[in-house]
């Protein structure tokens, strides 16, 4: 075997003595691996040890087949014992190979402990532990035991395992090696050792014993080694101690030396022992060095920075780090920010565990300092720089520290192809207070996503691979912050280099309607491995049979549940009616701002309440029109999602469908196919809702602050229906979108920004009669009193009276002399210096307050005398027949404008075709619908939505709906008609053909989109991803051939320059034309004398050819 100190045996047999009687002793077992405790001189340990660097004078081998390890055991012992120069044996067997006893005398240093920590890609070449090679070419074992070498091992057939089976070194406890005689013949074989050199102390660094922490918890990775004393004094075993330290560049950074036994010192090695807390400081105080017991004397290495920065470290896109591991923590605040930069990333190099390490300017409340944090773990990583939204789920508020500055901030170490080594301090993540139910989760595949890179909300965590126990636990941890926050919906993890991503969004799906099914899918912004989704968990008291919610600080909504159907699809939606919003403003309270209504316990939401009154409602039969009618009904679908959007629809209904309980206007179809929540509100009009006296008294605008107090109800109270008080859209249709828009420029509902976007359909606040003077509301009270015999001042007494008249009566009065009148003459919005404190075309000049998206339109089957049908049913219903012609007459007058100007009114005459005979009546009748709905909705409409855009107020999108033949008889008008779902209800079955009801179902989806995202393309204001089906709606842009609109035919194609002659008319002609009117009036006044002509003789001078509708300036 190439040693000439080995002998070599076949075999080997024990004989075990057992005592026995005279009888015969029957079977004997004996225990496998047993180390017998024979009779002898000496007494042997175990020492734990598997090598020793020198020290074997003899060696027996014996065959693998020929002896087992526990006869070689017994050989040894007993050998050794016979021996006096022995004081212990290495027994080892080298797995497919051979057994070898070796015995030991005077040996110098005992090496290769089982609990030490070694090197595992180093376990195959290292020299003396276990000491084992294996020679690919010759195929031989090469074994080294205490400094002896054998040679020529062969390994049993097939066998490549160059480990040992078994090695151990055992020592006689009470040797004299120190003490004994040369006279015994007892010589030392030991290999010349090199003294190590002086230098060597130099490297290292006394530690304070008084820093040292002591935790008998601590689990630390050491080498041990016994340095006997015979051989080495205790500067020799210190100076060998620390420069085994140094022959271990990663491992090694602290060396201890104990005097723990008469026969030898202990050396124990230990990597970077300190702990930091993760507090982020500059001072060091918060670093411990822990050991498992309290040394006697303990060095730490010198920490040598090279010249030269090693790695490129990557600086993360996070701006906070929980979990992390802290190595050191160095202050910098004595040098420039680029050398201390350069300093902290050669300090990273030096330390094997580091991973990365943070440079931060702490302490900014106390001015800053600047500090280098080394780190074994980057941990969990927040509060991304990568995101483009606002929508975050993790805590981002660290306002003393500054991270975000080049460059201060977080940097990673290139990530090692075999990881960190495995003396580094294990890292474990933050432990989850609640464990993680996967039942709650679905899993979805690739094909149930769309990846839109454009998705703005969202938010990304990562997590250390150092940190990283296995991939469950880093699951479960991203799955806790999700599930920790409503407004998550959807977890995507995605293994990088050296970290877990995971990516949390909002309620992202995306959804294809059709009258057939509902496809729907998940926008995500990039792709993932895997894809978890919340499971749809009914919020407390909602998709019961009754369904219940708290409002804070009054009680407990109690609602029903009713199903609809779209198309094939059947969804259950939660309605709460007649929710109130205001005190019933009645008696005292009539002519008075809405207050709030504090009840308490439990309100029954399973009904519609009364409407409000309105000019042309006759005295009800019932309870479905009264004073009492400041109620909202709220309409949540099923599964919706947290934070969602929400439309407030201010309507008043003239008539019930089918009678007491029904509903007028049902939000539930919308509400359903957005997954949104739907609001309906009623509010005053008329004299009810904007009597005023012209003063401070009575100032009016009742019907305006209605609609503030229901807005606020909503911002106080829809978080509680799982809606979104910032993502609120406000809508009105027809003359209520004439009051609505007056929040759009008023201070009051943009400062408290009571809602984000507006949809008006129908109306404009630049209708020439939408707001009136405080002249003509004094005037319109004082014709309201007489002709209810009311006295007409003092004010006092005249509001007095009128409060005291049953409400039916005043509501006949208004009819009756709205029914002659035309549309200047209406109940309307007063310049009262408190909420509207300018005229709106004024206020539309100055810079906007807020951004509030726009989507705007009308309807061709709209118009003044359409929407004065009912007051004409009344005034039939009281015989008086001659008020239509009035009406007519005035109808016409008022298209001269507020002051009755008879050169406009010749004009639009003219322009219109408005001569007439008496026997083609409906002619005369359709051009006059044709030009007051130019004047007083279309062209007004139009003007509001260029106005908006040109000031870029926000978004702005315009639709019109054209002329219908075929419902003419429903109260709802095409447009609100499609966009609240009307062909999809039940009381209108079998009205509307499969091509009306997919078009309502697409304007459906137009309208949700707006209301989501302030645009009809987008389902989510964070993405720029559109439904494949859908053809695209344009913005409302400026061009040559006029604006973009959406028209609501069946195709619903995109149009531009809607009525672009006929506004042209009122825009460009009738104004060039009042000014060269106000210049004629500036003439006459300065005493040109001209000669007498007809009244209208210049203005038939200046219009054109009426057989031409061209015309210029």
């Amino acid at each position: 075997m190439g040693n000439s100190k080995a002998t070599s045996f076949e075999s080997l047999r024990c004989r075990v003595k057992a005592r026995s009687g005279q009888q015969d002793p029957g079977a004997v077992y004996l225990k496998k691996g047993q180390e017998f405790s024979t009779r002898s001189q000496k007494s042997f340990e175990r020492t734990g040890f598997q090598n020793a660097l020198s020290g074997m004078y003899r060696a027996a081998v014996f065959s693998a087949s020929g002896a087992s390890l526990t006869e070689a055991h017994l050989f040894c012992l007993l050998v050794c014992d016979r021996d006096a120069c022995c004081d212990g044996f290495i027994l080892t067997q080298v797995r497919g190979g051979p057994i070898i006893c070796g015995l030991l005398s005077s040996p110098d240093v005992l090496l290769c402990h089982v609990e030490d920590w070694r090197d595992p890609s180093k376990a195959t070449v290292n020299a003396t532990c276990p000491g084992v090679t294996y020679d690919q070419p010759s195929q031989q074992v090469t074994l080294r035991l205490g400094g002896q070498e054998f040679e020529s091992l062969t390994p049993l057939e097939g066998t490549r395992d160059t480990s040992s089976s078994f090695q151990q070194v055992y020592l006689w406890k009470d040797s004299d090696m120190g003490s004994r005689s040369e006279s015994m013949g007892c010589r030392s074989v030991m290999e010349p050792r090199s003294a190590s050199p002086p230098e060597t102390a130099e490297l290292f660094s006394p530690v304070d014993l008084g820093q040292v922490v002591v935790s008998g918890n601590r689990s630390l990775p050491s080498q041990q080694h016994w340095l006997f004393k015979h051989l080495f004094s205790p500067p020799q075993a210190s100076l060998w101690c620390l420069s085994r330290c140094a022959q271990e560049p990663s491992f090694c950074q602290l060396a201890e030396l104990r005097d723990s036994a008469p026969l030898y010192f202990t050396c124990t090695l230990y990597p970077e022992a300190q702990v930091c807390d993760d507090v982020l400081e500059s001072s060091a105080t918060g670093c411990r060095l822990t050991l498992p017991h309290r040394p006697s004397a303990l060095f730490r290495k010198k920490v040598v920075l090279q010249d030269k920065v090693k790695n490129f470290y990557t600086r993360l896109p996070f701006r906070k780090l929980a979990g992390i591991s802290t190595r050191s923590k160095v202050p910098m605040s004595g040098r420039s920010i680029s050398s201390g930069f350069f300093e902290c990333e050669r300090l990273c190099d030096a330390d094997p565990c580091c991973t990365g390490f943070g440079f931060l300017n702490v302490s900014q409340s106390k001015g800053g300092e600047v500090t280098c944090l080394t780190l074994n773990s980057l941990g969990l990583q927040t509060c991304s720089e990568e995101t483009g939204g606002t929508w975050r789920i993790l805590d981002c508020r660290s306002p003393d520290t500054e991270v975000r500055t080049y460059p201060f901030g977080w940097y990673q170490k290139p990530v090692a192809q075999n990881g960190a080594p495995s003396f580094c301090p294990p890292v474990v993540l933050p432990s989850l207070t609640e464990k993680v139910a996967l039942d709650s989760w679905q899993t979805l595949g690739l094909s149930s996503v769309v990846v839109d890179p454009s998705i703005r909300d969202f938010d990304v965590a990562h997590i250390s691979t150092a940190a990283i126990g296995d991939f469950s636990a880093a699951r479960d941890l991203c799955l806790s912050e999700c599930s920790r926050h409503q407004a998550c919906q959807v977890t995507t993890l995605q293994t990088r280099p050296g970290a877990l991503r995971c990516v949390f969004y909002a309620d992202t799906h995306i959804c294809t309607h059709s009258l057939q099914a509902q496809y729907c899918q998940l926008l995500l912004r990039e792709e993932a491995t895997y894809i978890y989704r919340k499971l749809s968990t009914p919020r407390l008291g909602f998709g019961t049979s009754v369904p219940s919610v708290t409002i804070a600080p009054h009680g407990q909504l109690l609602g029903r549940s009713q199903a609809i159907q779209v198309g094939t699809s059947w969804k259950q939606v939660d309605q709460f009616l007649g929710v109130p919003y205001a005190a019933p403003p009645l008696a005292g309270s009539r002519f008075r701002a809405p207050e709030p209504l504090n009840w308490t316990g439990s309100w029954a939401a399973t009904k519609p309440r009364a409407s409000c009154w309105q000019p042309g409602v006759r005295t009800p039969a019932s309870s479905r029109v009264s004073e009492d009618c400041l109620y909202l009904n709220v309409f949540v679908p099923p599964n919706l999602a947290p934070n969602a959007s929400v439309l407030v629809f201010f309507h008043n209904t003239m008539e019930a469908r089918d009678g007491e309980g029904s509903l007028a206007l049902d939000g539930s179809f919308l509400a359903a196919t957005g997954n949104l929540i739907v609001v309906t509100a009623g509010y005053r009009v008329g004299v009810f809702g904007f009597l005023s006296s012209g003063s401070g008294e009575v100032s009016g605008n009742w019907g305006l602050l209605d609609q503030v107090a229901a807005l606020t109800w909503v911002q106080t109270h829809i978080g509680a229906f799982g809606g979104d008080p910032g993502r609120v859209t406000m809508a009105a249709d027809r003359g209520g979108a004439d009051l609505a828009g007056t929040h759009l420029l008023t201070t009051g509902a943009g400062d408290s920004r009571l809602f984000r976007r507006a949809l008006l359909m129908g109306g404009s606040v630049l209708s020439p009669a939408a707001v009136i003077s405080q002249e003509r509301a004094q005037q319109q009270a004082a014709a309201l009193s007489s002709e209810i015999g009311c006295p007409t001042s003092p004010i006092q007494e005249m509001t007095s009276c009128l409060r005291q008249k049953p409400a039916n009566v005043l509501n006949d009065a208004q009819t009756k002399l709205l029914a002659v009148s035309g549309p200047f003459h209406y109940w309307g919005p007063v310049v009262d210096g408190r909420y509207l404190r300018e005229a709106p075309a004024r206020a539309l000049l100055r810079a906007p307050r807020a951004t509030v998206d726009l989507l705007i339109g009308t309807s061709q089957d709209d118009g003044l005398i359409s929407r004065a049908k009912a007051v004409k049913q009344f005034e039939e219903s009281q015989g008086r027949t001659s008020s239509k012609t009035a009406f007519y007459r005035a109808l016409q007058n008022s298209l001269g404008g507020a002051d009755g100007d008879a050169g406009v009114l010749a004009a639009a005459t003219w322009y219109y075709s408005l001569e007439h005979s008496a026997d083609d009546y409906a002619s005369f009748s359709r051009a006059l619908e044709n030009a007051t709905r130019d004047y007083f909705i279309t062209c007004p409409v139009i003007d509001l939505a260029s106005r908006w855009a040109a000031r870029a107020r926000g978004n702005v999108f315009m639709y019109h709906a054209p002329q219908s033949y075929g419902h003419s008889s429903l109260e709802l008008l095409t447009d609100v008609q499609y966009a609240l779902g009307l062909p999809f209800h039940p009381a209108y079955e079998g009205q509307f053909t499969p091509e009306e009801k997919s078009t309502s179902l697409k304007i459906m989806q137009y309208f949700s989109n707006f209301i989501r995202s302030g645009n009809p393309n987008y389902p989510h204001e964070f993405s720029r991803k559109a439904p494949e089906s859908a053809v695209p709606w344009p913005d409302f842009v400026p061009g040559a051939n006029g604006e973009n609109y959406k028209e609501f035919s069946a195709l619903l194609p995109n149009r531009r320059g809607l009525k672009r002659a006929d506004c042209s008319f009122w825009s460009k002609y009738i104004r060039s034309l009042k000014a060269l009117a106000d210049e004629a009036k500036d003439g006459l006044s300065a005493g040109n004398e001209e000669e007498d002509q007809p009244a209208d003789a210049g203005l038939r001078e200046d219009l054109p050819d009426p057989g031409s509708k061209s015309y210029s300036k």
